[in-house]
């Protein structure tokens, strides 16, 4: 006879059959697995455990702020009212099969549209997903709200953005020996500290370049 599972077993039962996802939707040109999908699989193995999760919701608060953005249409800023709503929601899993055995998990929900009820509804539903990957340690790298400037942090540069740098070293070199400095370009590449420039990821050549301006701009009025 199979031994019933208790609450904390049937959630890892849960935890332990999401896999096998695909990348099905898109997104500043990369691919990532839907909110929809995730929601589906939890769902569908919280339903074969007879887990039940019920969300409650408490010190709700909505305050209106005016926002100001540029308007492609009309060519100018057009400052519009907006609602946001923000309230404590907390999570309760419960074994169906015998409800005396519960969970709860605190989780913070916020919602911004221009219509009171749209952020109200936009709260609970983007808590709700976030909550669930979260809570069951679903890689979410594509759903960071910086995850955009991390691939550009890690990127490796393109020829273009190498060679650009490299120009901007050799001019550097050049100025400060037209001020009689014998400073090379390997001296440069030393000062910046690069030991190897295709090593370097986007940013960090954008940082290099601006401190090479920064310098420029400091010997030449030194000059």
């Amino acid at each position: 006879m199979t031994q019933e599972m208790n609450l904390f077993q049937k959630i890892a039962d849960v935890k332990a059959n999401i896999d096998g996802f695909t990348k099905d939707t898109k997104g500043y040109n990369y691919s990532y697995v839907s909110g929809s999908q995730v929601l589906h699989r939890i769902r569908n193995k919280m339903i074969e455990n007879n887990l039940l999760l019920v969300p409650k919701t408490s010190e709700e608060n909505y305050k209106q702020i005016d926002v100001t953005r540029f308007n492609k249409k009309a060519g100018r800023e057009i400052t519009t009212s907006e609602f946001i709503v923000e309230m404590k929601l907390t999570y309760v899993w419960i074994n169906a099969d015998k409800p005396e055995e519960q969970f709860e998990v605190t989780f913070y929900a916020v919602g911004q549209q221009d219509d009171v009820s749209k952020a109200h509804g936009t709260a609970l539903t983007y808590a709700e997903r976030y909550f669930l990957m979260k809570f069951f340690n679903i890689p979410t790298d594509e759903d960071d709200a910086d995850a955009k400037e991390k691939r550009e942090q890690y990127t490796k540069p393109d020829a273009k953005a190498i060679g650009t740098l490299k120009e901007e070293m050799l001019k550097f070199s050049e100025l400060m020996q037209s001020v009689g400095k014998q400073v090379s370009v390997d001296d440069v590449q030393q000062k910046l500290g690069i030991n190897d420039v295709q090593n370097l990821s986007n940013s960090q050549i954008t940082v290099c370049i601006k401190k090479l301006d920064n310098w420029s701009k400091q010997a030449k009025e030194n000059e």
